[in-house]
């Protein structure tokens, strides 16, 4: 005998399509995701559109039922919850959806199962329906094993300021390496990865990171594009709040490194166009992003000691007369590099015994991965 659960999914004639298979067009079928909003805070596929068929609350209904009543029960709550939502919330899905669409919900089950025969039902002549198999967590899955699959690789390495995320950027620029084999790490958490990396938005706020399994997602579906090796900066294991997953880390170690040398004056002037001269620009109150720079000067007082804390912060608070004087902000930006970041990474770079392969600056790097590139193609 049929359960009620296999009755309902029986009468929707929707087609399936398996998570990788959606991979693969990903271009021809946008995702809906009818998971609730905590699910899909919690992580989610970059580019989905949410669209919940039960949001928080009344997915918390539902599962104590669940756990209380049982499968059966469950789901009659869950159907008389949405019965008297369902016309708002098929148009809610149905407005950022043209001609095509995949729907996916946690395992692929009961919640896309509906939503998909829903939006078939309303646009039966005009729309192409499939239900993602397995749902957020097949594909989920499908791009970590993506993540952790041996690829090989070139790691950019060099001292803080010295230009490896330009460097990246300048290679998905460069019509001689193909986009998809730069890996931008830091992009993609939003974050560029040490005590000051916080993006500042143009309100003088720090902008939030993405969840960890949205990053990993990012992740995965950039390396599911590419085809060939890559490259990638070197990165600590943590970037702000998210951290790189151990399969991919551990290829980053093994990996050969190509260093970025710049003149420590040029690593200064870098710092100040990033990190002030940057948000300034873009309209954040100086006052703001001061609060924020004296804030992160003052988490690396463990490390740096009283004195040198003191002496930086003193020196950030005279610059902030003058924000975009590039002297003044040198005093406090050449110490830090020198007394800080420059020891740190000496100290990393020491026992980690990494494969350097070629040392250079900035064209001289760029111009030799281009040509190994060209090796490889």
């Amino acid at each position: 005998m049929k359960t009620l659960k296999q009755q309902l999914s029986s009468q929707i004639t929707v087609p399936k399509m398996p998570a990788l298979a959606w991979l693969k067009e990903i271009a021809l079928w946008p995702l809906l995701d009818v998971r609730s909003e905590g699910e899909f805070q919690e992580g989610y596929i970059p580019g989905s559109i949410s669209a919940p068929i039960l949001n928080n609350e009344e997915r918390h209904q539902v599962g104590i039922t669940y756990k209380q009543k049982g499968q059966s029960a469950a789901i009659t709550l869950g159907l008389s919850l949405v019965e008297s939502h369902r016309e708002l919330r098929i148009e809610a899905m149905l407005k950022n959806i043209t001609s095509s669409v995949a729907v996916s919900c946690w395992r692929g089950g009961l919640r896309s199962r509906f939503a998909s025969g829903w939006l078939q039902d309303a646009r039966k002549d005009s729309l192409n329906v499939v239900q993602i198999t397995g749902g957020y967590k097949a594909i989920r899955n499908q791009l970590l094993t993506v993540i952790n699959t041996p690829r090989e690789m070139w790691v950019v390495g060099g001292m803080t300021g010295s230009g490896k995320t330009i460097l990246l950027k300048e290679l998905e620029l460069d019509i001689r390496f193909p986009v998809s084999q730069v890996l931008d790490l830091e992009g993609m958490a939003s974050h560029r990865g040490s005590s000051f990396g916080n993006n500042v938005s143009s309100s003088g706020e720090k902008i939030k990171q993405p969840r960890q399994q949205t990053f990993e997602n990012l992740m995965g579906l950039h390396l599911f594009k590419s085809n060939g090796p890559i490259v990638v900066e070197n990165e600590s294991t943590l970037i702000g709040q998210v951290f790189i997953p151990e399969g991919f880390r551990s290829q980053m170690r093994l990996a050969p490194v190509v260093v970025l040398e710049t003149p420590v004056l040029e690593r200064v002037l870098a710092i100040f166009k990033e990190y002030v001269e940057a948000p300034i620009q873009a309209g954040c109150c100086p006052e703001k992003l001061w609060n924020i720079l004296e804030g992160n000067i003052k988490v690396l007082e463990r490390r740096l000691g009283g004195k040198e804390t003191s002496e930086l912060l003193k020196h950030l608070k005279d610059g902030g007369s003058d924000p975009l004087h590039l002297e003044r902000q040198t005093a406090w930006i050449q110490p830090l590099l020198e007394r800080y970041y420059d020891k740190a990474y000496t100290r990393s770079s020491q026992l980690a015994q990494r494969n350097v392969i070629f040392t250079g600056d900035k064209t001289e790097c760029k111009d030799w991965l281009c040509d190994q590139m060209a090796k490889r193609n």
